[in-house]
């Protein structure tokens, strides 16, 4: 039986039990924390450790690819999650982090080219492009990179978030973003900007990041927070089961006339 059909066995299951009990289910929380640190894998690809078994089986899965701004400062995510980290403060609750890629200071062309296959995954959540800014790279050489991270990892939804401010070349990383957010549109992905916090029109507002480029801590946890609610809404398994549609009655349909 394929996942979807699992989960929504669950969630009928669940429901008989509430109306037969009255009472309300409670409520299954996962593990929260970080993941321990681990040597680099090839690639630098991050696997979350054992204690991932222990997650809620009914957990979106969620694998993540990007820069600095997802793998938390200069650091690579497969060393783990720390409070500079956005998953830290998404994952637990019903949604479960099983692997991705992001390393400090990397594009999306060096992303596409080394990111690897994670199995079943629900929601993909990438998020990319300051560094292409950085370097001058403008979003039309940028775009089949996008699309090859998705190819590796094929998740069952995409959500693509918007860049933050970036102070030191704010109009154009104004222009990247426009373009990034036209290309998600057209492929029929999510878009999501979680910055709306950290902006003061095209810088970042004060008080929210240390050096124009990075939020501050409590702004990655914001960050993480307003992922997890797109994550959630994105990942629902009920909206698979509704997308696939009623199930087919066998008996012969009554015939109408229509207009």
């Amino acid at each position: 039986m394929d996942r979807a059909k699992i989960a929504g066995a669950a969630l009928a299951a669940a429901g008989l039990a509430l109306l037969a009990t009255g009472c309300s289910a409670p409520a299954t929380t996962a593990s929260f924390g970080s993941a321990p640190a681990s040597a680099p894998q090839a690639a630098a690809s991050a696997v979350p450790g054992d204690h991932a078994a222990d997650e809620d089986r009914d957990a979106v899965r969620v694998a993540i690819v990007g820069d600095s701004l997802t793998a938390g400062g200069g650091r690579l995510l497969s060393d783990g999650l720390d409070a500079n980290t956005w998953m830290t403060y998404a994952r637990g609750d019903g949604v479960e982090w099983v692997g991705g890629y992001a390393k400090g200071g990397s594009t999306i062309q060096e992303q596409a080219a080394v990111v690897t296959p994670v199995a079943d995954v629900d929601v993909l959540v990438l998020m990319s492009g300051t560094n292409d800014v950085r370097k001058g790279i403008g979003f039309a050489e940028s775009a089949a990179s996008y699309d090859a991270v998705v190819a590796t990892i094929a998740p069952r939804h995409v959500v693509v978030a918007a860049i933050p401010p970036y102070d030191r070349s704010p109009a154009a990383a104004a222009v990247y973003q426009r373009a990034l957010e036209r290309h998600v549109l057209e492929k029929g992905w999510t878009w999501t900007d979680p910055w709306g916090f950290a902006r003061d029109g095209l810088v970042f507002a004060a008080g929210t990041s240390p050096d124009g480029i990075h939020p501050t801590t409590a702004g990655y946890q914001r960050l993480g927070e307003s992922l997890r609610e797109t994550i959630l809404d994105v990942g629902d398994p009920r909206d698979d089961l509704l997308q696939a549609g009623p199930a087919v009655d066998d008996a012969p349909a009554s015939t109408s006339a229509t207009s």
